[in-house]
């Protein structure tokens, strides 16, 4: 299924009637199909205030696609000419001049550039993937563990799709615990290597990187995750996770 026309978890009591029917899903920011890709950031799900500012829909040049762009009351509703509108937006998400990125992106951007410098989005060179393509009206934290697990696996298909178009060799950034649990949830055989501790300022001991390469037929993805999410960690602490890449960057030909 077209994932803009996807309308699994529309009113689906299972996730809690969660998901933001009015936004279109967004299954990656950034173009996967480019030759040049060479990070793939992993996260939740898209942020509603990709769409809205203070419960009111943004200007559409200030946001992503919505239902309404296009005159619609159902997403199975959207024609090819509609799908290929939103996907374009969605593709040029960091080359849009005329917006600004969600904070998420600029946190991310600053580890991606510090680990290495020809990693960026605003190239191309990096994506962003979402392991949930939905917006949801809470925040992710803040729904039920088992709203979270419904939209997961009513995505699981889109997001597996997602990784295996990968260029091959593209390196994968796990952020936080459940983008690392998905990626080991998709089927795909994961080759684990030892982890490594990041973040050791911290009092309870510091986070975990975790370290592997996951195989989709004849590709194989250099991946990586940690235990604490980029946009929960202050400066000093992104400085010890772009290091945490860095030093282990040239061991896959990226430096």
């Amino acid at each position: 299924m077209c994932v803009e026309r996807c309308h699994r978890c529309v009113g689906n009591q299972a996730c809690g009637n969660q998901v933001a029917n009015a936004c279109l899903p967004v299954p990656f920011f950034g173009d996967i199909t480019k030759p040049h890709l060479k990070v793939v950031t992993v996260g939740l799900n898209p942020a509603l205030n990709e769409y809205y500012d203070n419960g009111v829909a943004k200007n559409r040049s200030q946001r992503l696609a919505m239902l309404s762009d296009y005159t619609r009351d159902a997403r199975t509703n959207l024609n090819d000419a509609d799908v290929a509108d939103a996907t374009a937006r969605r593709k040029g998400y960091f080359q849009n001049v005329s917006r600004d990125w969600h904070p998420y992106f600029e946190k991310m951007e600053s580890v991606l550039n510090r680990a290495n410098p020809a990693w960026t989005y605003v190239m191309g060179s990096a994506v962003h993937i979402d392991i949930v393509a939905c917006a949801t009206q809470d925040r992710w934290g803040n729904l039920t563990n088992s709203s979270q697990t419904e939209l997961i696996n009513n995505c699981r298909e889109h997001f597996s799709r997602a990784i295996c178009n990968l260029p091959d060799g593209t390196i994968i950034l796990c952020d936080g615990p459940r983008a690392w649990q998905e990626i080991t949830n998709l089927g795909l055989r994961l080759v684990m290597q030892p982890g490594q501790l990041i973040n050791v300022r911290e009092a309870t001991g510091g986070d975990h990187g975790k370290i592997g390469e996951l195989f989709s037929e004849e590709k194989k993805f250099p991946v990586r995750g940690w235990s604490a999410h980029v946009s929960h960690l202050p400066a000093v602490w992104r400085f010890d996770l772009y290091q945490f890449q860095f030093d282990i960057a040239p061991l896959w030909g990226c430096g």
